[in-house]
């Protein structure tokens, strides 16, 4: 019992939302539909039988001014005198002649001029009706009748003998009412119950996508991420947009869960060696090593020094793993090119006075230039490719930083003439903690995900980077983004702010 009360209380279902709304409507629809060919109908028919009795009330009229010629005046007293019987015996006939008119479909009626009944075929207790030029419909005791009532017209004297009325039985027009009545409920039954099976078909076809792509969520807690993706309908409706969009959402949510575990991995693996290293150097000191003031002096150095190496190295992963999704957390930023690598130019040039840095920049005067990227990421991917080029160049200490553009990109290089890469080096230089002299990047406080944050930077902002190398002659970097346009939306808003302050 509680169980059935737990499920009577459940929301229902999308399905059976759909449904019931679906065969409401359809109902609705079908009921008015039968509605209007109920009414059709009634008209159709009536107006059939309503010409029906017209025509033969005319008949009937015509056949009874043709045989009352000798009936002066319609009278239901007989008078004794010769002239009242011949006119008796004339109204006698015509009686007899109506009689034979009557088959059971009508009632027919003889009235004086006086408008006193003489004669009717059948004793009904319906009240007379006026005389009109059209059928009049009446209702007496729940039945519908048709009559119609008119002067009758000597053909021989020309003056009006009395009044004829002819109501309609309405066995055949209850009948045909009983009939439609019956069908109209079998009709309705019908529809009612097509209506919901429909209903319910329809429901399941047009949620059918939504079902897939419940089933295929489903499979998420199952299964791995990275293998679960919704197939794209062959329709190029609203649902195939949708199902496009949850895959651009899973491509997402994937690319995060990667970066997560791939970030735990990478900082399990890289501070085990810096806090294995501190370890030792406390086991030492805890031992015997603080009584001594030199092994002292030498662990405390070590450990301060790994310990600032592990700062950074998880500084620059974490900052790696954001990188992997700035096209969400900085998609409205605006950098303008040519002042922002000036003023890394010139930092650089104060950090290292003993490198020769050369700028070669394709600006003009007043002119500038934007890229959709955060000035800080731009900055930031300029100091790695400038400070790595600083860190390779042993003998001749000069760095060239070029910019130009295109018509839709600009494409930056960072030259150095330092020791160069072999191309196995050059295909595995944007890889995680990738070194090319290990020892080197070690005792220069390197990590090896500088040109990661770079590349991964670069890729998000839907930019390209690539690498020539000449062992032993140096390395160039080149860099290539996507311009905005001057009348490009973020641009214009940036502007309009500038303005505005």
């Amino acid at each position: 019992m509680n169980e059935l009360l737990t499920r009577m209380k459940q929301p229902l279902s999308l399905k059976w939302k759909w449904a019931v709304f679906l065969f409401i409507v359809m109902s609705l629809i079908a009921s008015v539909v039968l509605f209007f060919y109920q009414n059709a109908s009634y008209t159709y028919f009536y107006k059939t039988i309503e010409d029906e009795v017209a025509t033969d009330f005319m008949q009937i009229k015509t056949n009874l001014e043709d045989r009352s010629s000798g009936i002066d005046e319609m009278d239901r007293q007989l008078t004794i005198t010769p002239e009242g019987i011949q006119r008796y015996n004339k109204q006698k006939e015509l009686f007899q002649y109506i009689n034979f008119l009557d088959q059971g479909n009508y009632l027919i009626r003889l009235y004086s001029v006086n408008n006193e009944l003489v004669y009717q075929t059948e004793t009904v207790e319906i009240p007379q009706t006026e005389i009109s030029k059209s059928v009049q419909l009446l209702n007496y005791q729940n039945k519908a009748y048709m009559a119609k009532r008119a002067d009758l017209v000597s053909k021989t004297s020309g003056q009006i003998i009395g009044n004829l009325e002819v109501i309609y039985n309405p066995t055949r027009f209850q009948s045909f009412i009983d009939h439609q009545r019956k069908l109209f409920m079998l009709l309705l039954l019908l529809s009612v119950l097509v209506a919901a099976l429909a209903s319910i078909a329809l429901a399941i076809y047009f949620l059918r996508p939504l079902t897939y792509l419940n089933n295929s969520l489903d499979r998420v807690e199952e299964d791995s991420l990275s293998d679960i993706r919704v197939r794209k309908p062959e329709t190029d409706d609203e649902w195939s947009d949708l199902l496009v969009h949850i895959n651009r959402l899973l491509d997402k949510i994937d690319s995060y869960v990667s970066n997560q575990k791939r970030f735990v991995e990478d900082v399990s693996h890289e501070l085990r060696t810096p806090v294995s290293i501190v370890e030792g150097h406390l086991k030492l000191l805890n031992r015997w090593g603080k009584d001594d003031p030199e092994i002292l002096a030498e662990s405390i150095s070590a450990s301060l020094q790994e310990i600032t190496r592990m700062k950074v190295l998880v500084q620059e992963m974490l900052d790696l793993s954001r990188a992997d999704h700035v096209d969400v957390d900085y998609k409205n930023e605006v950098t303008e090119i040519y002042t922002t690598a000036k003023q890394v130019y010139n930092n650089m040039k104060l950090i290292h006075p003993d490198f020769k840095f050369f700028l070669d920049s394709d600006d003009r005067e007043g002119e500038s230039q934007y890229v959709q990227m955060f000035r800080n990421h731009f900055e930031q991917i300029l100091i790695i490719l400038m400070d790595n080029a600083v860190k390779y160049s042993l003998d001749r200490k000069e760095i060239h930083l070029s910019i130009s553009r295109s018509v839709n990109t600009v494409e930056i290089a960072v030259q150095d003439f330092g020791e160069g890469m072999n191309q196995e080096d050059q295909e595995k230089v944007f890889g995680r903690f990738y070194r090319v002299d290990k020892a080197r990047s070690r005792e220069k406080g390197g990590t090896g995900l500088g040109l990661s944050i770079a590349y991964q930077l670069i890729k998000s902002y839907r930019g390209q980077i690539r690498v020539d190398s000449v062992l032993g002659n140096g390395s160039i970097f080149y860099i290539s983004l996507p311009l905005l346009e001057a009348d490009s939306p973020l641009l214009v808003n940036k502007m309009q702010k500038q303005d505005n302050t």
